[in-house]
């Protein structure tokens, strides 16, 4: 009997002693051992089988128990909350937990008591659904419970027992208020991070655009000095016979020595404009006075030109958010540009002013050049865009696109007025306008 309670496989198991031993001690020692029951020699029969029934019945009864007292246990502790409810919905059993997220919700009520109509109707689907056969549970949509703090998002689940006629059904509500918000949280993040993503995408393949566009920028700009450069020394070359007199060709010699200066300022600022552009996180530049840059660019258009008579007038200018090598390739372009268009004029004419604008002041070149059609307004910075095909000038339509990009990326931008043979007038607004507002010291 001690080896049989012993063993877990058989210990359940209800054990009933049949012998001749029929004293005190023994039976004591009998039951102390693990019996069920102890009957003596002589038995008889029906007497041994009603008591084995009852035994049996005994155990099953104490296995219940056990089985009720667990499920009991697991009921009141599970973290979701569970109501027991009959066909009208009406409450049979309820957890603590249900208690919590369903308040006012209790044993003999109706989940429809506590619930607004909207919501119970997601319980009453549940149900019904639940009740129509299915075995597996149902699971249905989310609804709110609203208690004394803030409002809970339930899912329901329905799960129909075969205790008939009662036709009872298990539901189940589970909290997700926190996955919901978890879920959204993490769609915020995603989108957030999507946009970052795309934003800087655009970014880098913008200054992929603008250092590529160097190469063009070199080939653009540097063409007017290197030709003024080829210009007298060619002249110099082929003076086989001596006719230039020793002081001209010392001017020539001088003019082409200037021109090979401004390539090299040229060079050197082309690399400190690709350095800047190649720091995305560089912060902005102080404000500069850009008069002392466009009055030098002046002077060197004017020498470069053998026999021009173009007038430059630069009146009083704005300090500006831009970097000395910005200010020198935005104006290069620009004036180079309305010299070289105003120079059929009999008085070539190129004014820089600056006026107030909407978004801040604004630096305009003005030239009493060819000018150009309304309609061709957008052309004009297009790359590789020239407005007249026939037009014999020097170029390829590049600089003012690539000074259009270099403004956009410097949070700045250009746009133009004009009409045919009334000349052109570009303005210029460098950066932010609460930076561009100051004034040089």
């Amino acid at each position: 009997c001690r080896r049989i309670r012993a063993d877990p496989s058989l210990a359940h198991m209800p054990v009933v002693i049949l012998t001749t031993l029929s004293d005190r001690e023994a039976r004591l020692a009998g039951i102390l051992s693990g019996a069920d029951d102890f009957i003596s020699k002589p038995f008889d029969l029906q007497e041994m089988r009603a008591r084995v029934r009852t035994h049996t019945r005994l155990n099953r009864l104490r296995h219940l128990a056990a089985e009720r007292a667990r499920f009991e246990r697991l009921f009141e502790s599970a973290p979701s909350a569970i109501v027991l409810v009959d066909e009208d919905a009406q409450v049979l059993e309820i957890n603590p937990r249900a208690r919590a997220l369903l308040p006012g919700l209790a044993r003999g009520g109706s989940v429809a008591d506590v619930l607004p109509a909207a919501d119970f109707s997601v319980v009453a689907g549940a149900l019904a659904r639940a009740r129509s056969g299915d075995s597996e549970p149902c699971v249905s949509g989310n609804l709110l419970a609203r208690g004394a703090g803030a409002a809970r998002h339930l899912r329901v689940r329905a799960s129909a027992l075969s205790t008939r006629p009662r036709r009872e059904t298990i539901l189940i509500f589970d909290d997700v208020t926190d996955e919901l918000r978890a879920n959204e949280l993490l769609a915020e993040k995603n989108s957030g991070l999507e946009e970052a993503v795309a934003a800087r995408t655009a970014q880098l393949e913008e200054m992929n655009r603008l250092l590529v566009s160097y190469a063009a920028f070199v080939s653009h700009d540097l063409r007017s000095p290197l030709a003024v450069v080829k210009g007298y020394l060619s002249m110099l070359v082929h003076d086989t016979d001596n006719e230039i007199p020793a002081p001209q060709a010392r001017e020539f010699l001088a003019r082409a020595y200037d021109a090979t200066n401004t390539l090299d300022a040229m060079v050197s600022n082309l690399l400190k404009l690709a350095s800047q552009e190649s720091r995305a996180d560089s912060a902005p530049p102080m404000p500069l006075d850009p008069r002392p840059s466009i009055l030098r660019i002046c002077r060197n258009l004017h020498g470069q030109r053998p026999g021009d008579t173009t007038r430059f007038t630069v009146g009083e200018l704005p300090a500006v958010a831009a970097s000395p090598e910005l200010i020198e390739r935005v104006f290069f372009n620009l004036l180079s540009n309305a010299a070289k268009y105003s120079a059929d004029r009999p008085e070539p004419h190129v004014e820089v002013g600056a006026i107030m604008h909407a978004e801040g002041p604004v630096i305009f070149v003005r030239d009493n050049g060819v000018g150009f059609e309304e309609r061709d307004q957008s052309r004009l910075f297009q790359e590789f865009s020239r407005l007249n095909e026939q037009d014999a000038r020097e170029g390829f339509g590049l600089g003012l696109a690539l000074v259009s990009r270099l403004l956009r990326a410097h949070q700045g931008r250009i746009w133009a007025e004009g009409r045919p043979g009334a000349g052109a007038t570009f303005f210029v607004r460098f950066g932010p306008a609460r930076i561009a507002t100051a004034r040089a010291a």
